[in-house]
């Protein structure tokens, strides 16, 4: 994993304090303070243990280390649930799920698997993605007793644990399970910045994780005179050079594309680039930098591509309408999701010679790197004890193997456990190598208020794809606006 970007303490005192935060404890990133990495002095848990940090869960057994170490349960075929006392459970809880749960079949899977082991009923509350952050900072702020389970991406991780809503779950994590995740899920996701904790805790289970690769044709490249397998270990250069052989064939084809339209997806493409070049966006010191000079060359090539007509108007395509764009053939390649994976399968069968993947391009004398996006799952600090409790079981069988496994196989995305590589289920997996080396490469940069940072960012963004503003001066105008938000400077 490239190391991530980190808040000082300093600023992360600056920035919760605007948000209306007034006593902080420790700080981001894995440390010594707070529960160490054991969980012990949260109070969540374990035998003997006093009651929790705001009183919520009460003195309860749940050991991840019993009936066998947390290594060996979350691993194998099989998931075998922690130690806990049965009768301190709710027999069943309220889930939110981000969109309809006929998209989500894996989640699915487990859910029933999970009330099949261990009686706890699990109801889905299904919430449209766009209106997802929205819902659940009313129901999170009224103190709304459910959903009990929350679905949050991590760009508003931090902005929730700030305003005291989650209930931290300590008592699920130690050196052992984290070395199972991907190193940021410890180093940046341990934090001290909820106002009614001393200490650092952990808040995170996981729903689902995303690590960006390149979706391309070998159809559509042959058909443009290149090898089939011209785009693996590409560079951007030679995502110019398809752009420019697509441009002037007789056909309608492009070369590569991005999402241009959306409240998120816009970034993602731009952020990769930038990271490409080498660049980073949080600063030694804490600050937030987008007009560095690697961002701003980021912006132009895509500007550059735009101007010489070799992309199509990315403006029009959200991240539905970049997937129909491939689907209908006309398209060399482009970065995203590996969900594409099942669509281009089920469009055109297993045996196809018009999907493949590869690693993300990468800029000459700079390492190669993608994007992961992860969702966690979350327990809403004012639902009854028994229900939180309840939440913790279904988190710790959440994060196993077999159903991260499941995620790839179903849904294509990425298994956020790594051991699910070593599964029956995906001893035969598609692109399983390529996805290992994708997520070991994959770089992640967080920070507080990063949504309202992405606003000001995205709008800027598109104004250069209309062609309305410069890299630099549009950049330079994000800036301004970032720094009012942060406090920065």
């Amino acid at each position: 994993m490239i190391p991530d970007g980190k808040l000082s303490r300093r600023k992360l005192l600056s920035l919760t304090s605007a948000a209306g935060v007034t006593a902080i404890g420790g700080c981001l990133g894995g440390g010594s303070s707070g529960n160490s990495g054991n969980g012990g002095s949260s109070g969540n848990g374990g035998s003997g243990s006093t009651p929790g940090p705001a009183g919520t869960l009460g003195d309860w057994s749940l050991d991840i280390n019993a009936p066998s170490p947390v290594v060996e349960r979350i691993t194998g075929e099989e998931w075998a649930p922690p130690e806990y006392d049965e009768n301190e459970v709710a027999s069943g809880i309220e889930r939110m799920n981000l969109g309809s749960m006929k998209n989500d079949p894996a989640t699915e899977w487990f859910s029933d698997k999970f009330t099949e082991q261990v009686g706890i009923e699990t109801t889905p509350v299904t919430v449209p993605s766009t209106n997802a952050v929205s819902k659940m900072r009313t129901l999170l702020s009224a103190g709304s007793k459910n959903p009990v389970l929350m679905q949050i991406s991590q760009e508003f991780f931090m902005d929730f644990v700030a305003e005291g809503w989650l209930e931290p779950v300590d008592e699920l994590w130690d050196d052992s399970a984290y070395g199972l995740f991907p190193p940021y899920f410890k180093d940046q996701l341990t934090t001290g910045i909820d106002p009614s904790l001393e200490g650092e805790h952990t808040y995170i289970g996981v729903a689902l994780s995303e690590a960006h690769w390149f979706n391309y044709s070998p159809k559509v490249l042959k058909e443009l005179g290149f090898e089939g397998d011209f785009l693996e270990e590409s560079t951007w250069e030679d995502v110019r050079e398809v752009c420019e052989e697509a441009s002037s064939h007789s056909e309608d084809y492009f070369g590569f594309a991005w999402w241009g339209k959306g409240n998120r997806y816009p970034i993602y493409p731009w952020l990769l680039m930038t990271w490409s070049r080498g660049g980073s966006f949080v600063q030694g010191d804490g600050t937030v930098v987008v007009n560095s000079d690697e961002a701003v060359a980021a912006l132009e090539w895509q500007r550059t591509l735009i101007d010489e007509e070799l992309v199509p108007n990315v403006a029009q395509y959200g991240e539905g309408g970049l997937a129909d764009l491939f689907l209908s053939g006309k398209l060399a390649g482009y970065v995203g999701k590996p969900g594409m994976m099942q669509l281009a399968y089920e469009e055109w069968g297993d045996d196809t010679d018009k999907y493949d993947v590869a690693l993300p391009p990468k800029s000459a004398g700079n390492e190669r790197v993608s994007y992961m996006n992860t969702d966690f799952l979350a327990v809403n600090r004012a639902a009854p004890p028994e229900a939180k409790r309840a939440a913790m079981v279904y988190m710790d069988g959440s994060r196993s193997a077999v159903a991260s496994a499941q995620e790839y196989d179903m849904e294509g995305n990425y298994p956020a456990n790594k051991e699910a590589w070593n599964t029956e289920v995906l001893a035969d997996a598609r692109h399983g190598e390529k996805a290992r080396r994708n997520a070991e490469i994959a770089k992640v940069e967080l920070w507080p208020k990063q949504i309202q940072t992405y606003d000001a960012l995205i709008s800027q963004l598109q104004s250069v794809w209309l062609q309305d503003k410069t890299a630099q001066a549009a950049l330079d105008e994000a800036q301004s606006k970032i720094d009012g938000i942060l406090e920065q400077n």
